[in-house]
């Protein structure tokens, strides 16, 4: 096992993150579920750190049992071994193929637990992850009969050639997680998953699951029996089958993508000259680490910014660099330019100030270009000056919910893509500089749980006032006007909105034990928002918003107010994207039936242009936008965990001929 390859890019990113001392292990476990090797390596040393009796089911908990420093210790290994092992361009190919179909089948197996209800997703992901792990073993144990096997796994040979080697890397796969002593059904559903799909009907669920998720990930479109079996096994219909195949396609090309990985490519599996470099450069990044942290501990808190100088020069290469500290109360940034008191730079935290605090603010790595100067602000300017520079990089140190600072550096443009391939390391190095320097202060915090929670209640208690004076005018201004007025229905569903502001905010200043959920009718919530939107946005930007109410629908669910919300933000995003004289559709139906399990389907589609890839590739996480520049997407970031909270599964697919969002809600909503 020691011997299973690693795909060196994965090392890459592995070794990125453990540059930190205090990095996260749910984030490491979820790079290292990206390739077979090192998980099979981080759970056999669990479970042998831990006992015999040991089991681990899942990287993150044996990550916590082997403690960041052994793991360390395995990645070091398993990129040394990637340094100085040679595969031939053909196994390099193969290597790159069982990547991609390990990843695929592991990932719609996860997918599919969330479709089908089971109670462990990451079960399913793993049974999925390891179908492969024999064709990894036989890879490296039996060089000389693989050319045989594995044109029997990819290629077009004739299966009665193939089939013993098929059955031998199978039993080496099974025989590995039974060493590990896995739970039995995760270890049956490796076993069994070559079983025809009508031999495993009452199986266990996770048995069905890695069946189908493996059928699934073997071609692309999914094959015919592929789609029988999932028909056969959870019902699942052709047009949910191809899509979700789809999606977790795209998925897969983009962490290939972002490994710069060329999944269809002859020779992008294997371990090239560049990569190697890569690796070793990484392996130096962490020893220069080790030493720098040591070097800290000894010079104390008080670090001269002469001092903070010669170390990014001598780690970076780096002549001119400035430190940015945050101050006591996370207002301003500081900077000393030489051995004086007071210092030379104070930049209060701003949007707009400076390139400098947006780094901070915004988390993103900031680049300017002295070509660029004279729209710069004065403050910019000087800072270019004083660095000397042709590129300055301003790289926010932050962790969490702690800030430091932002570390700058002054570039010659030559040495720009140098720095950009090791930016992990210049944010290590960052963060190792400036908790050095603050030591003796406490990291500035933007609030505990509990201080932030009584900011909240705070807030609340203050945003409560100017709505009530609000409602009050209201029922001024509607004795005023008379029952009769046509302005009567207008004001009532503004009066009506201001109460869902008041629960909202209500809702974010209790505990969750204490929330209240109202009882209403689906199909009254989805009348009433569109209503508020044909007479507001719709009218104003004349966008026809057409209706679609089943009226199976049960009459009443528990969470009107999340499903309220989810439903103004999707109709807000699809009105803001449309064109004069677009379309909305919202529908409702049920029941609909997804792998047995019986859900009520709300649907948002429009006719608009769609939505680019990269907007598609982070469709859910705050800053995802198609509207202008300014760092928008809240909104779906509040669908996505809105749905999440209610147990819901949201779906989104885009063309150039619209796009479409159907929320399955459970009956439990």
């Amino acid at each position: 096992m020691d011997a299973l390859p690693s795909l060196p890019r994965v090392l890459v990113r592995i070794l990125d993150v453990l540059q930190d001392e205090s990095a996260d292990p749910s984030a490491l476990g979820r790079i290292i579920l990206q390739d077979i090797g090192l998980t099979t390596r981080v759970i056999a040393a669990a479970r042998a750190s831990s006992g015999e009796s040991s089991r681990f089911e899942s990287v993150e908990q044996a990550i916590r049992t082997l403690g960041l420093s052994a793991v360390k210790a395995l990645v070091i290994t398993a990129a040394m071994q990637q340094v100085f092992e040679q595969f031939s361009p053909r196994r390099q190919k193969f290597l790159n193929e069982i990547w991609r179909r390990a990843l695929t089948t592991a990932s719609l197996g996860k997918a599919l637990a969330v479709l089908t209800g089971y109670r462990r997703p990451e079960d399913a992901y793993l049974a999925g992850l390891f179908t492969d792990a024999g064709r990894l073993v036989r890879l490296t144990a039996v060089e000389s009969e693989y050319d045989r096997l594995l044109e029997g796994a990819f290629g077009d040979a004739d299966p009665d050639e193939v089939s013993k080697p098929r059955s031998t890397q199978l039993a080496a796969g099974v025989a590995l997680l039974e060493g590990w002593e896995l739970d039995p059904f995760l270890i049956d559903a490796v076993r069994f998953h070559l079983e025809p799909a009508r031999k495993i009907g009452d199986a266990h669920h996770l048995v069905k699951l890695t069946h189908l998720a493996h059928a699934m990930a073997s071609s692309d479109p999914v094959s015919e029996p592929a789609l029988e079996a999932a028909d056969l096994l959870f019902g699942l219909n052709e047009g949910l089958t191809r899509e979700l195949r789809r999606q977790v396609g795209e998925e897969i090309a983009r962490v290939a993508s972002a490994l710069q990985m060329d999944i269809r490519g002859e020779s992008a599996g294997g371990c090239t000259d560049d990569d190697r470099v890569t690796l070793v450069q990484r392996l130096q990044d962490l020893e220069q680490l080790e030493h720098l942290r040591g070097e800290l501990a000894q010079v104390g808190p008080q670090i001269k910014p002469s001092t903070v100088q010669k170390v990014v020069s001598l780690t970076l290469g780096v002549e001119k660099s400035l430190l940015f500290l945050v101050d006591e109360e996370a207002t301003h940034l500081r900077a000393w330019t030489g051995e004086e008191t007071q210092p030379a730079f104070v930049l209060r935290l701003e949007a707009g100030r400076s390139l400098v605090t947006d780094a901070l603010m915004n988390r993103h790595t900031v680049q300017v270009h002295s070509r660029d100067r004279d729209r710069l602000s004065v403050v910019d300017q000087q800072i270019l000056g004083i660095c000397s520079a042709e590129v300055l990089w301003s790289q926010p140190l932050a962790k969490g919910d702690a800030s430091f600072g932002v570390l700058v550096l002054g570039l010659a443009q030559r040495e720009l893509p140098r720095i950009e391939k090791r930016a992990a390391f210049v944010r290590t190095l960052g963060m190792q500089i400036a908790r050095a320097t603050i030591a003796h202060e406490t990291p500035v915090r933007l609030a505990g749980a509990a201080d932030l929670e009584q900011r909240v209640r705070e807030m609340v208690h203050e945003a409560s006032n100017p709505l009530s004076i609000i409602q009050n005018y209201l029922a001024t201004l509607r004795i005023k006007l008379g029952e009769r007025h046509d302005a009567q229905q207008e004001i009532g569903i503004i009066r009506e909105e201001i109460e869902r502001v008041g629960r909202i905010l209500k809702r974010m200043s209790e505990r969750p034990s204490e929330l209240g959920l109202h009882g209403e009718s689906l199909n009254a919530v989805v009348r009433q928002v569109s209503d508020l939107f044909s007479a507001s946005m719709g009218a104003a930007r004349r966008i026809a918003i057409e209706v679609e109410l089943c009226p199976d629908v049960p009459p009443t669910i528990e969470a009107a107010d999340p499903i309220r919300q989810i439903l103004t933000n999707l109709l807000k995003n699809a009105a803001e994207a449309l064109e004069s004289g677009g379309r909305i559709r919202i529908a409702t139906k049920h029941p609909v039936s997804v792998g047995g399990r019986r859900y009520t389907e709300l649907v948002v589609e429009d006719d608009g242009p769609g939505l680019p890839q990269e907007i598609m590739a982070n469709l859910f996480s705050p800053g995802a936008s198609t509207k202008g520049s300014e760092p928008r997407g809240l909104g779906l970031s509040i669908v996505k965990r809105l749905a999440d909270d209610m147990d819901a599964i949201l779906l989104c697919s885009s063309s150039h001929n619209g796009t479409r969002f159907q929320l399955l809600l459970p009956s439990s909503a």
